[in-house]
């Protein structure tokens, strides 16, 4: 029989380094850069820790373990064999009922497993010790420990104990530890044996600085070993290779390192002791396999060792090196999706619940709304065929609040407009507005690099005798030729680029293009229009200009019809419109597992009026409603969307000339697009997390909670030459229609000058 010598993997405690003078090789002592008694510290009693977690808390922070303890991942139901130099069982961290299995001696085969020596119940300690509040607690603290001694009390070991040991853990226990090492390669018919029945083998890479981890971690890379065999390294506190620790060098790929340097853990006698080693390095790897495969039972021992390495944290040289190997163990993200998660739709379509987005309106805010209660949640399966629910929640954005970008942005387009009659009776209205450049509290526009002056926007009315016009713009100007925007009274104040007058629908079609065709008949005004977003990216292609943030498939287009009339010192139009969105649903945007659909389809009317109250002082308001018909689907996560319908409303002061020459006012108070019927329906799988998930129907309501009312306060005046001062203040309750979200208020100034 071949047989070899064997010893612990530790820079352990003085205890240690005293019984084990036979065996451990002097220079694991110089490792640590001083003598075996100035490297250890003395085991001290219990009453010396009276804060479980604060002896705890260093290595499971490095580790990130509390993330699995918050999901209830403990250990509980898996065993863990650990061939050291025993366990002591009288020790209170194990005294837990079911806590220690009956073990195995493998040096004269009784079941004797007494740890006098103490290098095996720190381990033990490392990877299970009870949370009981007192001393310390295990990495996989609620696991069973299978104790099998390989060691004699005086530290003498050898290869042929180890693989008694090993093959008599074989069928017992799924994971085994072994902070231990070999001087050399020997025989690994029983680490064969163990690989072949499904073993997860962990082994300690050794403490001799070296370049290539000791025997049996070094037979990770062997082929034989199919991936079931992971070589550990220590790292120090500040993450770096500790400095007795072997190095990944040729087993880089199965090399992974975790905390080893002044680890406090169980020692014999009810005692605690602090140690140094790979040995201490080994069973945080080994408490994290087991913390895996108490989550996934069905997983193999080679799938839990591909999980471990993939989700590490890369130290070191980028990638897998010859130093760290795979990297740092991290718990939390081991216990996270890898990959893709794979879900199914009612029609059996597999679906990435990771993928996509949904943005929505104010008109779908309620979507936000179950996001942020966590009521859309889905079952899926990563690349390793775990089980996962995923919050899919956490695929929707809030809807963007206020921000000095959207008041300058609206500046620009609403009171910043160059309005010129042309000779031939033609009416153009174009916008410039240089970059927003800084936002920190104030708005400053500056153009140092960028053009000074950029085209945001026009529009163009051109007359074709007195009865027929045509009318073409860009860049979102719609408004200010439909409903409200398109009254005209004797004296009256402008109201083209009031926004709150705008219609409500042109909302659907953001920034679009327009072209319209209008005809006098008698004293009624018919107007034939269209709008597109296809043509959005003209104006955005120019310098110092974001193109649009909806996803780049979404768009957008209506037709409408419009009858208008003025009686004198009033004036009232009635619209209807039919507008079409691609991949988008009443303005929100969606893509993946939550995808409304390809197509929308929105009916709406609405009704504008004006009345002159005394010379360029108009009030004007709006009034629209909307229907956007049902659709079912099959191929997403949403399968049926019921009749929506939609309403909005504003009524608005504006004025002319009231302080100074030039200038121009508006008041106005607004609903914005909000839904107050329809509802929504998710076909998902779905369970408690205890049980297979299973198909459920849920349903939601579409219609938001809060019903937001929008005040604001526009002025702009005159400043010099071809200069303006701008003043804008908002205020809105109920925000994008969502409840108990704090009121918003801003105040933009704004000053314009030319050079």
């Amino acid at each position: 029989m071949f047989t070899s010598s064997l010893f612990p993997r530790s820079v352990c405690a003085l205890a240690l380094a005293a019984a084990f003078a036979a065996s451990v090789r002097a220079e694991d002592a110089s490792v640590i850069g001083t003598s075996a008694t100035d490297a250890a510290q003395t085991a001290m009693p219990a009453a010396a820790i009276d804060v479980e977690r604060s002896n705890s808390s260093s290595i499971l922070n490095h580790i990130k373990a509390d993330a699995a303890y918050a999901r209830g991942i403990t250990g509980d139901g898996v065993t863990i064999a650990v061939l050291d130099t025993g366990i002591s069982a009288g020790h209170r961290e194990f005294a837990a009922p079911g806590k220690l299995m009956q073990g195995f001696n493998a040096l004269d085969g009784s079941s004797d497993v007494t740890d006098r020596a103490g290098h095996g119940t720190h381990v033990a300690g490392i990877l299970a010790a009870d949370r009981d509040g007192r001393g310390v607690f295990g990495v996989a603290y609620a696991a069973r420990l299978l104790p099998v001694k390989v060691f004699a009390d005086n530290g003498a070991g050898s290869t042929a104990a180890l693989d008694r040991g090993l093959r008599y853990a074989i069928g017992k226990a799924p994971i085994v530890n072994m902070s231990l090492g070999a001087a050399a390669g020997y025989d690994p018919q029983a680490m064969q044996e163990a690989v072949r029945a499904g073993m997860l083998i962990v082994a300690a890479a050794g403490n001799d600085h070296a370049r290539n981890p000791d025997w049996p971690a070094r037979f990770a890379k062997e082929g034989w070993a199919g991936n079931q065999i992971i070589a550990v390294g220590a790292v120090d506190a500040a993450n770096r290779i500790a400095s007795y620790s072997n190095h990944a060098g040729d087993t880089a790929p199965w090399f992974l390192v975790a905390p080893g340097s002044g680890i406090v853990s169980t020692y014999p006698g009810n005692q605690y002791a602090t140690m140094s080693g790979t040995s201490m390095a080994t069973p945080m790897v080994s408490a994290a396999a087991v913390l895996v495969k108490q989550l996934w039972p069905s997983l193999s021992a080679e799938q839990i060792a591909t999980i471990l390495f993939v989700t590490a944290t890369d130290l070191g040289a980028p990638g897998i090196d010859p130093v760290y190997g795979r990297g740092l163990l991290n718990i939390d993200k081991a216990l996270q999706p890898i990959g893709a998660v794979i879900s199914t739709t009612l029609n059996g379509k597999r679906i990435n619940v990771l993928a996509g987005s949904v943005q929505p309106s104010a008109a779908t805010s309620m979507l936000w709304n179950l996001a942020a209660a966590g009521q859309l949640h889905v079952f899926g399966v990563d690349d390793f065929q775990r089980d996962f629910e995923v919050d899919m929640g956490a695929t929707v954005v809030r809807p963007a609040p206020l921000s000095l970008d959207d008041a300058f942005g609206d500046m620009d387009r609403r009171l910043a407009v160059v309005d010129r009659l042309l000779d031939d009776g033609s009416r153009l209205a174009v916008a410039y507005g240089p970059a927003l450049t800084a936002s920190t509290g104030w708005a400053v526009r500056a153009a140092q690099d960028a053009p000074q002056r950029r085209l945001a926007a026009f529009s163009l009315q051109s007359r074709a005798g007195s009865r027929t016009e045509a009318a073409f713009g860009m860049g979102g100007m719609a408004g200010s030729y439909f409903g409200a925007g398109g009254l005209s009274l004797s004296q009256g104040a402008p109201l083209e680029q009031v926004a709150a007058l705008s219609n409500p629908y042109f909302a659907l079609v953001p920034g679009a293009a327009h072209a319209a065709l209008a005809q006098r008949v008698g004293e009624v005004k018919l107007k034939f229009g269209a709008l597109s977003s296809s043509l959005n990216r003209m104006l955005a292609s120019q310098d110092g200009v974001p193109l649009p943030s909806a996803p780049d498939l979404a768009h957008a287009s209506s037709a409408l019809f419009e009858v208008s009339r003025s009686f004198g010192g009033a004036a009232l139009s009635v619209s209807m419109s039919q507008t079409s969105e691609t991949n988008a649903y009443l303005g929100s945007y969606s893509s993946g597992p939550l995808s409304f659909g390809p197509v929308a389809s929105t009916d709406a009317v609405q009704v504008a009026g004006a009345v002159l109250l005394a010379p360029k002082v108009t009030l004007a308001g709006q009034a629209a409603y909307g229907v956007t018909p049902g659709s079912a689907g099959r191929d997403g996560l949403i399968t049926e969307i019921s009749r929506t319908r939609t309403n909005a409303f504003s009524l608005a002061l504006v004025a002319a000339d009231r302080i100074k020459r030039g200038d121009r006012m508006s008041l106005s108070l607004a609903q914005p697009m909000r839904a107050y019927s329809g509802r929504i329906v998710m076909d998902m799988l779905s369970g408690d997390g205890t049980s297979l998930p299973s198909r459920e129907r849920l349903v939601f309501s579409m219609v938001p909670l809060g019903r937001e009312m929008r005040a604001e306060l526009n002025y702009l005046v005159p400043a010099g030459r071809d200069g303006s001062v701008g003043v804008s203040l908002t205020v809105r309750r109920d925000p994008n229609n969502m409840i108990d979200v704090s009121m918003e208020k801003l105040l933009a100034v704004r000053f314009a000058s030319a050079f």
